[in-house]
Parts: C-alpha cells; structure tokens; sequence
C-alpha cells in the first residue's frame, strides 16, 4: 500500500490519441499530480485514469480493450548514458557528439510512427543535416510493388465503409482493429456483403474464402472488386508484396482501398518521408550483424520488439552507439547505450494521422504541454550545426507536406487514379518461397499423413503483426491458433500445451494453443514466436510431453472446443 504523507493534489486532464494501432481513436487521459510522497508505485509512473472522449469523429468515444487499459501502459522511460542515470539534456549533447563522430554511412535513423508528426519531421531535419533519410520500415514492401505504392495511401474513410454494399476484408478486425467491427456492423445492418479472404473464419463475414499464403488473387473466383467495393487490408512491413500488388492491379481503378497500419502515426510518417531513400528493417539488421552500423537512433520505435530476429539483442552490441529517444519505457531502452526520455505521449502537443487520412490533434485540455521530444531533437540539431526548431513552423509544414486540414473532423482524400494507370508487375515479383524462404530442413522434417503426434507434424506458421506490444506488461495473447483438425492430427488436449519446433531443429517453445475455425496445416500467431524466422516458416507441432504425475496423452482425444 503506497505511504500518503500529504493528500493535495491537482488533476491534468490532456486531449490525445490511443497509440495502440493506427485507427486513430480520441481519448482523454486524466493525471494526478499529487503532492504527497507516495512509494510502491508501478513502473515509477503518475496516478493515470482515462475518460471518453465521446466528441471524436474516429471512435465516438468507443475504446478497444488495449484502450480501455491505455493507463496502464504508461511505463515512463529513463534518461541513461552507459546504464547510468543522466539527464534527458546530458544524454542528447551525448547523442549528438556520437553522431558527429560517426560518418553517414554508418548511421541509420529509424521512425515508424510511434510519436507526432512534429517530432518525426524534427527528426527528418537532423538527417538532412546529416544527410541520411528517417526509415519508416516500409521502404521494402515499397521497393518491391514500385510505384503501386502511390495507391496504398489514404484511398477512402471509415464512414465509407459503413456505406458500402460490399466489403472484402484482408485483415482479422477482432485482434488488429477492434473498433472497426463497429463500422462493419452498422454495414452489414444496412444490407452490406462482407466477403472475408484469408485462412481464418470471421463472424463478422456473410461469406468466408480461404485463401492461402502465396495464393494469386488472380486464381480467386470469389475476388471480384467493382465500384461498390471497399477492400480493407493491413499494410505492414510484413505485407506479401506480390499479393499486395495484385490487390492494386485487380481493385486499385475502381474499388475504394482502405490500408490499416499498425502504428500510431504510421500513415504520418510515411507521408513526410515517402520521397526520402530508405533502408528497410532487413537492411538495417544486416548492416548492425556485420559491424558495418555504428549508430542507431530509434525514436518511440522499437527495433527489437518489431523484427522476426530473435539474436537483435545480441547485434545491439556491435553498435558503438545505440540511441533511443522514448516516451516510455521498451525493450531496446534495456539495450541501448544512450536512452533520451521525453514526456508521455498523452502529453504531447502535435498531430498525428491515422488510416483513413484525418490529421488528428493532441494537445492539452488543462496545462501547458512541455514539448520535451521536440526540443530535445531541436537541441541535438543546434549541435550538429543546424538552427533550432520552432515548433509552430514545424507544425505548419507538417501539415503542408501531409496535404489535409488541421480540422480533424475533415479527411482529404486524393483523386482515385483511373485503372489505366495501373501498370501490371506482379508477375515480375518474386513468390512467398522465394521471399520467405523455408530454411534448411533436416530429413525428419517431413509431413506425417494422419500424424502421430509423438515426432511433430510439418505444418505452416503465419504471423499475423498484431499493433497492439504490451511492453512490460502481461500479454494474454501469446498463444497460438491452429484448426480443430489439426488438433486432432496433432494429438493436442485441451487444457494443455502444445511443442512447436521451427523448420531448422533449433528452437522448441512450449505455447498455449486456441483452437479457431481455420484452414488446416496452418499455426497462426499474433505475437513474435522465437521458432518463427521469418512471417511464413514451416515448423512441426506435437503435444507437450507429459510429466510422470499426469495422464498418458493419447490418439483418441477429445478435439478441444475453445
């Protein structure tokens, strides 16, 4: 129980936007500043609650469950240098002086929307003075689907899709996007056709299609987009970019696109930097593996936690300097050697802009905002040799390069191009085998008809990027998902775990399972698994073996209901 020696208090209440995915829902976060000297406190972090912001054109004031705990996520980052406490001014000069001991060949930058379009844009003006570009993480999904990418933008809103007479869903709302199921049941009660293509059912759906991995869009019956469509699909770094390109191809000239992203600003962000020349995760990745990466800077962007790369940590050491500039508390904090703390999001002043292309903004309902991110980076630009930044000219061109109103209330959306634009290139793209390769397989890893469940079935894992990263926190999701067949193939009981060994032999985890109503052969995981190298890897799953204390497992199980 926190010790309370003085109970006065006064209470902060800011106007921000949920950072869990890109949907972009509006939500008042109220603070406690108390006066009393309180110990135990989780995390270090102010008393936090939240309130509905029911004015909201995005949510209405509607939250998702991570929303609902948004409070609770706010595990304030330390300012460190070497793993000792510092400043948040200190570890910036600390920063700037490791960046101009550093040619621009070994230096990346790293935004992918985690924090205003303000401070990204700030960012982006210390790499021209550097002459490096501000990497989003898209930039090899963009590369490879070329100029198709220009249609992957802000192409229709979410009021759209309450409208259509027909929607086809590339993406699971129930774990991605929660709070566009809203939007789909008011559609289907107007009388809208919901067409679901992947390898899990929805309930949502008046008709499902599985739809496979590596599976052409043009080989798909049932996708036929006209101008009554809207397609909602995810755009990650992550996307299969051959099948992203035939969605484009087949719908781009004449049905309504809306991408989802999984981060908050990522739509802001790739908006500023999409004329820069970027480095993909990979390309980053590779570079810090083989020493040729001296210094990284990641702001509110979390390396680790983001790639399928279970030995990043590992590869942080080669860096000689490992600059993370955080609003709270993450994974690559533990793992640089300079960490820059800045103000909570929810106290940020700036804009962001979510999927459907509204500038949205943040501000303080009561109280003055700090600024502290934007002026830390105005401050390492002054050493570099740059001027420093006003916030309201950054703001202003901001606004400018991102080509919408300042009133959130109102979504521009640029002019559909017409199908004959539409150059065809997925032929030339390389197949999901070739893009994700299955690794080297010993000659035990084979696909066992009926399965026996003592050496493991071969079967498919899919991970789905789910926004949502818990840092700190305990995550209920880390499960896998597989078919009720392939329980019963696997000899999995319900109530216990499931072995799941990738294709090489070399990691085993013991995981949770949930049975769904999916395409067998496949294992599908919202969360980074350590045996998953790569978005689609084969892997073998069999039933945890048992302890001497508990019942044999045998063939014959009961298949598990949920």
């Amino acid at each position: 129980m926190p010790e309370v020696v003085d109970p006065k208090f006064k209470e902060n209440v800011y106007s921000t936007v949920c950072y869990g995915c890109g949907f972009g829902c509006g939500v008042y976060m109220r603070e406690l500043e108390t006066q009393a000297v309180q110990t135990g406190t989780a995390c270090g972090a102010p008393m936090l609650n939240i309130d509905y912001r029911k004015a909201s054109p995005v949510n209405q004031g509607k939250l998702c469950r991570f929303g609902v705990n948004l409070a609770n996520s706010y595990c304030p980052a330390v300012s460190s240098i070497a793993g000792k406490a510092a400043s948040a001014e200190e570890a910036a000069a600390k920063a700037a002086e490791a960046l101009k001991n550093a040619d621009a060949s070994e230096i990346a930058l790293l935004s992918v929307g985690g924090t205003t379009n303000e401070e990204h844009l700030a960012l982006m003006k210390i790499g021209e003075k550097l002459g490096v570009p501000v990497n989003t993480g898209m930039t090899g999904l963009f590369k490879d689907i070329g100029k198709l990418h220009a249609y992957t933008g802000r192409g229709t809103t979410y009021d759209d899709v309450e409208t259509a007479k027909k929607i086809y869903l590339f993406v699971d709302p129930y774990v991605s996007y929660p709070l566009l199921i809203r939007r789909l049941v008011h559609a289907k009660e107007k009388g809208a056709e919901i067409v679901s293509f992947g390898l899990k059912e929805l309930a949502i759906a008046t008709a499902n299609v599985t739809v496979e991995p590596g599976t052409s869009l043009y080989d798909v019956k049932e996708f036929a987009p006209d101008e009554d469509t809207v397609i909602v699909s995810d755009l990650t770094p992550y996307t299969y970019a051959k099948q992203l390109a035939e969605l484009v191809e087949m719908a781009g000239g004449k049905s309504k696109l809306l991408f989802m992203r999984p981060f908050m600003n990522a739509t802001g962000a790739g908006y500023l930097s999409k004329h820069t020349k970027q480095q993909s995760f990979d390309d980053i990745v590779s570079k810090m593996e083989t020493g040729d990466l001296k210094v990284l800077v990641c702001l509110d962007s979390d390396l680790i936690d983001l790639c399928l790369n279970e030995n990043l940590k590992e590869s942080f050491k080669n860096l000689e300097h490992a600059i993370v500039i955080a609003s709270r508390d993450t994974t690559a904090c533990a793992a640089a050697d300079i960490v820059i703390a800045t103000e909570p999001f929810y106290k940020k002043k700036g804009s962001v802009m979510n999927a459907e292309g509204r500038l949205i903004q943040t501000t303080a309902a009561a109280g003055d905002t700090p600024l502290t991110g934007f002026n830390v980076l105005s401050g390492i630009l002054e050493a570099l040799g740059g001027s420093a930044l006003d916030f309201e000219a950054i703001s202003a061109e901001a606004a400018e390069m991102l080509g919408a109103s300042a009133d959130e209330y109102k979504v521009t959306v640029p002019e559909k191009k017409s199908a004959s634009e539409i150059k065809k290139i997925s032929d030339g793209l390389p197949d999901l085998k070739a893009t994700f390769s299955d690794f080297s397989q010993p000659e035990s890893f084979v696909s066992k008809a009926g399965g026996d469940g003592e050496n493991g079935d071969a079967v498919k894992h899919v991970y789905l990027m789910n926004p949502f990263i818990w840092n700190g926190m305990i995550d209920n999701d880390n499960y896998i998902e597989i078919s009720r067949g392939q329980v019963r193939t696997s000899a999995l009981l319900k109530g216990y775990t499931a072995d799941v060994t990738c294709a090489c032999g070399e990691v085993t985890k013991t995981t949770r399972f949930k049975v769904s109503p999916m395409a067998d052969g496949y294992v599908l995981s919202l969360r980074k698994q350590p045996f998953a190298k790569a978005p689609v890897t084969d892997v073998t799953i069999r039933h945890t073996p048992t302890k001497p204390d508990e019942p044999e497992i045998v063939k014959e199980c009961n298949v598990p209901q949920s």
